[in-house]
C-alpha cells in the first residue's frame, strides 16, 4: 500500500483495481487529515510512511497545505472499464483539486527551453569517413 501511496503523491493520479483504490483512498484521507498541523510528530510519521524523501517533501510542502481548508474528500475514485485479459475491475485514483506546485514545475522547463536557441548540427560530421568493416570470418572446413 505504501508504494501505491507514493505513486499517487508523485504522479497525482494512478490506475489500479477497485479494491486497492478503495483501500488507498482511506489511507490517503487519514494521512492528509492527520498531517494538517505540520508539527514534528506529523513530519516523522510522514517520513516513516514514504520510502522516498522527495515524495515525503512534496506531500508536506504541496499536498497538505493545499487541502488545509478542506474538511474531507481529498481523493476521488473513478471507475474504469475492466482490464483486458483477466477482466479485473479498474479504477483511477486522483486528487479532487489539481496540485499547484506540480503544474508550475512542469511549465518552467518549457519556458526555459523556448528562450535558448537550438544548436545547429556541425558540418564536420558529414565529412567524416565511414568506419572500415571488419574482415569476414572464414568458415572452418571439415575433412
Amino acid at each position: 500500500m505504501q508504494k501505491l501511496l507514493s505513486s499517487l503523491i508523485q504522479h497525482d493520479k494512478i490506475v489500479t483495481t477497485q479494491t486497492k483504490a478503495k483501500a488507498l483512498k482511506r489511507e490517503v484521507e487519514r494521512l492528509i487529515s492527520r498531517s494538517k498541523s505540520l508539527n514534528l510528530t506529523v513530519r516523522r510519521r510522514v517520513l516513516a510512511t514514504f520510502s522516498q524523501k522527495k515524495v515525503a517533501e512534496k506531500f508536506l510542502n504541496q499536498v497538505v497545505p493545499q487541502f488545509k481548508e478542506r474538511v474531507g474528500g481529498y481523493v476521488r475514485v473513478v471507475k474504469l472499464p475492466p482490464r483486458r485479459g483477466d477482466q479485473a475491475p479498474l479504477a483511477r485514483v486522483e486528487f479532487v483539486e489539481e496540485i499547484k506546485g506540480a503544474v508550475e514545475k512542469k511549465a518552467e522547463p518549457k519556458a526555459a527551453a523556448a528562450k535558448t536557441p537550438a544548436k545547429k548540427p556541425a558540418a564536420k560530421s558529414a565529412a567524416r569517413k565511414p568506419a572500415k568493416k571488419a574482415p569476414a570470418k572464414r568458415s572452418a572446413k571439415k575433412k
